[in-house]
């Protein structure tokens, strides 16, 4: 038995069921802990609920105990390290002993594996909720991941609803012979309930119950399906023992299943190191963006503008109007800025340059970019993405001079492609919208008219104006 779990101690005797404050903690904490020494847990017992108190504190061997009256049994966190088949009628009980409280108004608000303790003769004891949870947090890290942060998703608010993720990460547990999220501090495991995807126990073990597969992601947050209720749970971890784990399958089928796994383990880590890098980086990035655009604008444009030749030199005027727009595909802001003077298109190239620093941050963290090209996407047959991947650019573009040199002028038209409004860290677009349709997940699509006036600039066709339509 863990050190950490309470265990049978004699005192004054007779024998207790001592439950450990604390490595290390003097006197002082009885103080802190107040009025919770006072709370109750419940004994759930052939259908029956009685109270079972904290008796007082003692201290031995340098370490401080609460004690109440000694059961024989063991707790669930020995219980969950048993193989399946003994593990499993552990679960059993405790599902039923939470129907049991839930139809006398005690719900339990979380589960904790060191404060529910089966007893020999059939019972089950909770131990004070409010009083375990203040215990936990005296307990170093590891310890309150393992016997709490591992099987409690951090966002659940309604206890039923938590409760179910408990079960359905503790039966994970004794299926596999670990958590379905595992990490070495409390934030990592957050991350990892909030944003990883985890592949069904269907393709993790070949030949896994469909069905029981889809119960358990469902309470382990699965988007297909609610999380079952207490009561289902019952029967779903009747059924385990009924029905068993696996069925039959072929050595092809097999070897199918272990091939899509493998190909849907690459692409789920993909994903959540991409949500984990935006979730705990998207201010350094903004900041950067923010930065690239005042230096830019201040050292680059001025520097290369004063120093260098336009990229645009020898350029039509309808060429450099095409240049600005079909640059947007590829994120050269550099290009368009040799497009303009004047400050014309500075929102629009702003915007570039955001999600051309995103886009480089993405590669240099994961290998690749979540950003393709509208151009490219389009050439490809608009294929279906799946987030974190999104368009950006222009596609069915339609340039028509409406006036000739010396002071041309142009009415121009086309599709416009952004990540959906709260992803894209660029700035609005500069023409008039005439309609917004959502384009897949993660992005949308505008349809833009406006006019562009030109000019010569040191022999350069440039862009001084763009006049939404």
């Amino acid at each position: 038995m863990s050190a950490d779990l309470g265990r049978k101690l004699e005192r004054e005797g007779r024998d207790v069921l001592a439950i450990p404050v604390g490595v290390g903690k003097n006197d002082f904490v009885l103080t802190k802990l107040g009025e919770l020494r006072k709370l109750p847990g419940h004994i759930i017992r052939d259908g029956e609920i009685e109270e079972w108190r904290i008796e007082g504190a003692f201290r031995h061997e340098g370490r401080l105990y609460l004690h109440g009256p000694h059961l024989g049994g063991l707790f669930l966190e020995e219980a969950i390290q048993k193989s399946f088949p003994a593990a499993l009628p552990y679960l059993t009980r405790l599902a039923h002993a939470l129907v049991a409280l839930k139809a006398r108004s005690l719900s339990l608000e979380f589960i904790q594996t060191d404060s529910i303790y089966f007893l020999e003769e059939g019972g089950i004891l909770f131990l004070p909720s409010a009083l375990m949870k203040e215990l936990r947090n005296m307990h170093p890290e590891v310890y309150k991941l393992r016997v709490f942060e591992s099987i409690s998703h951090p966002d659940i608010e309604e206890p039923e609803k938590g409760l179910s993720f408990s079960l359905a990460a503790l039966l994970y547990r004794v299926i596999r012979g670990h958590y379905p999220f595992q990490a070495e501090t409390e934030e990592e495991i957050h991350n990892r309930i909030r944003y990883a995807r985890l592949l069904p126990l269907s393709l993790v073990e070949p030949g896994f119950r469909e069905d029981l597969s889809r119960q358990i992601m469902a309470g382990l947050g699965g988007r297909d399906a609610p999380p079952p209720s207490l009561e289902e749970w019952e029967e779903i971890l009747s059924g385990c023992k009924r029905e068993g784990l696996h069925r039959d399958i072929t050595e092809t089928e097999r070897e199918q299943i272990l091939a899509r796994a493998r190909k849907e383990e690459e692409k789920i880590g993909k994903a959540y190191r991409g949500k984990v890098f935006w979730q705990r980086h998207w201010k350094t990035v903004g900041i950067v963006a923010v930065a690239v655009v005042v230096v830019g604008a201040l050292a680059g444009s001025l520097l290369k503008n004063i120093l260098a030749p336009r990229q645009t030199r020898g350029f039509g005027p309808e060429q450099v109007v095409e240049t600005f727009y079909r640059s947007m595909n590829d994120l050269n802001h550099t290009l368009m800025e040799d497009c303009v003077v004047e400050g014309a298109g500075k929102q629009t190239i702003r915007e570039v340059i955001n999600i051309y620093v995103l886009s480089r941050v993405s590669l240099g963290y994961e290998g690749t970019s979540h950003v393709i090209g509208a151009d490219e996407w389009d050439a490809q047959g608009r294929p279906a993405l799946s987030p974190p991947q999104t368009v950006y650019g222009v596609t069915d573009l339609v340039v028509r001079q409406e006036r000739g040199e010396p002071e041309p002028v142009f009415q121009v038209s086309y599709t416009k492609w952004v990540p959906e409004p709260g992803q894209d860290p660029g700035a609005d677009s500069e023409g008039s919208t005439d309609s917004l349709d959502t384009g897949g997940p993660g992005f949308t699509s505008l349809e833009i008219t406006e006019r562009v006036y030109l000019k010569l600039a040191r022999k350069d066709w440039v862009i001084y104006r763009f006049e939404p339509l």
